[in-house]
């Protein structure tokens, strides 16, 4: 390095340390994210996808910065900028549909904007543009840049943790109390640990090729997973995860060509035990309990609603004290009242478009690559008709699934179309190689390649005649 150079560096470093050490004074939570981002711009610098990558294991970390956004959102936000500095076309077009469907919906949403001018507002129009649209972004540099593996695996490895903690809580609760309690995790309630856990079991039972994970370790995180949502009692990612679950089993297996038809048997007993539990909210007397308290939210959504039936009473309205005298300060439970309330009709007409053209993308895009990003935005759709959806982190991490199917699927296009064999594709299997000797010349891409014919040990190698 250059002596300008290395002055210049030095000089940034001090800058950036006393900085970091003014602002730990009067908040040390805000200078240790502030020092994050600092660092991981310094890494970005010499591999560009580290951030992107980072960001959906991030989707797990819900701690609040300044009130208003989540670590989740700060380093999404990062990601979404450095993702869009890295993208320069590289087959992004494939993308084109679901950004096109992004765009429409937070474009009927500009008219709630204009009616009811205050900042929360205008605050959350961004939040949803970087969850939405900047989320596509990095899954599908994540994808593209062959990095699916590396963010997916530390995403289900996360929720791992997350699920062997809550068991235990689970368990330590009941040896204490005799009885099951839902299990709350710092800044991580119920139903936040059963959407987290639920997504990276269908994830794991997905288990695309392209991920190349094996039997035993996607059994692994589906069994651990799905029991932490069992034993944080959230009965609305258990619903999400069966129904993303039962959508992968109706195809088959690349790997395999087969279907896994049993878990339509093992979705039984989960689907009972909802029924048995809202049943028995329903009927009883405590009008407080999470059954009874959803129903009068519903209500007073549709009262806040009929405010502004077309453009909605404006994003965050439950942040504000707008309605402070007439109703309970709430977010309402279910995507669509959410969606009504905030942006009216004219923004679910947006909101279900967006859905409808990801699902349908999804869904015919080549089973290898579309299943998992249908599951995961299924089971999404799937758990917000009983709780909240616009979440920080879970309102993200489908859309992120999302373009990194897509991503994955222009860097196997890209390398099919330049003659390469794909980064999953594996020429002999394990008890051939034993047997085989495999010779490849691989050339450039623009030369023909030479191919010897693989051969036993101790045969002849003479290439076999043509035809």
């Amino acid at each position: 390095m250059s002596a300008p150079s290395l002055v210049a560096v030095i000089t940034f470093a001090v800058v950036v340390g006393v900085g970091l050490g003014v602002l730990s004074v009067s908040s040390s939570l805000l200078a240790l994210v502030v020092g994050v981002v600092v660092l991981l711009a310094g890494v970005a610098a010499r591999d560009y996808t580290i951030i992107p990558v980072l960001a959906v294991p991030a989707t797990l970390v819900l701690t609040r910065v300044g009130g208003a956004f989540s670590v989740s959102d700060v380093v999404l936000a990062l990601a979404s900028v450095v993702s869009l500095l890295a993208l320069r076309g590289r087959g992004a077009s494939i993308l084109r549909p679901l950004i096109w469907a992004g765009v429409f919906y937070l474009a009927t949403a500009i008219p709630t904007q204009i009616l009811n001018p205050y900042s929360a507002n205008g605050i959350e129009w961004m939040h949803e543009v970087v969850l939405v649209l900047g989320s596509l972004v990095v899954g599908f540099v994540i994808g593209r840049a062959d990095r699916a593996r590396v963010a997916l695996t530390l995403y289900v490895l996360g929720c791992i943790g997350i699920g062997v903690v809550a068991i235990y809580v689970s368990l330590t609760t009941f040896l204490h109390t005799r009885e099951f309690q839902p299990v709350y995790l710092t800044d991580l309630n119920k139903n936040t640990i059963g959407g987290m856990l639920g997504a990276a079991a269908v994830i794991a039972f997905a288990r695309p090729i392209w991920l190349r994970w094996s039997r035993g370790w996607s059994w692994l995180a589906v069994i651990v997973c799905s029991l932490g949502v069992v034993a944080a009692q959230s009965r609305q990612g258990l619903v999400g995860e069966i129904v993303g679950i039962l959508i992968v089993s109706i195809r088959a297996r690349p790997q395999t060509g087969r279907r896994v038809r049993i878990v339509w048997l093992a979705a039984i007993p989960g689907v009972a035990w909802v029924v048995s539990e809202l049943t028995a909210q329903l009927e009883s007397s405590n009008q407080f309990n999470s059954a009874h308290q959803r129903v009068d939210w519903y209500s007073q959504a549709f009262q806040i609603w009929e405010k502004s039936p077309l453009f909605g009473v404006g994003m965050r309205w439950w942040y504000t004290d707008r309605f402070a005298g007439q109703f309970q300060s709430f977010q309402p439970p279910n995507a669509e009242m959410e969606v009504l309330t905030t942006v009216g009709i004219f923004g679910l007409i947006g909101f279900l478009t967006l859905f409808a053209v990801a699902g349908w993308y999804l869904w015919r895009m080549d089973p290898v690559y579309g299943t998992v990003g249908f599951a995961v935005v299924a089971m999404r759709f799937t758990q917000a008709q009983f709780d909240l959806y616009w979440v920080a982190g879970q309102a993200s991490l489908l859309w992120i699934v999302a373009g990194i199917c897509y991503g994955v699927q222009a860097l196997d296009d890209d390398r099919r179309a330049r003659g390469l064999p794909l980064s999953w594709q594996q020429p002999f299997r394990n008890h051939e190689r034993h047997s085989l000797r495999v010779v490849a010349i691989q050339r450039t891409a623009t030369r023909p390649r030479a191919v010897v014919h693989p051969v036993p040990f101790g045969g002849s190698s003479t290439p076999p005649p043509r035809g």
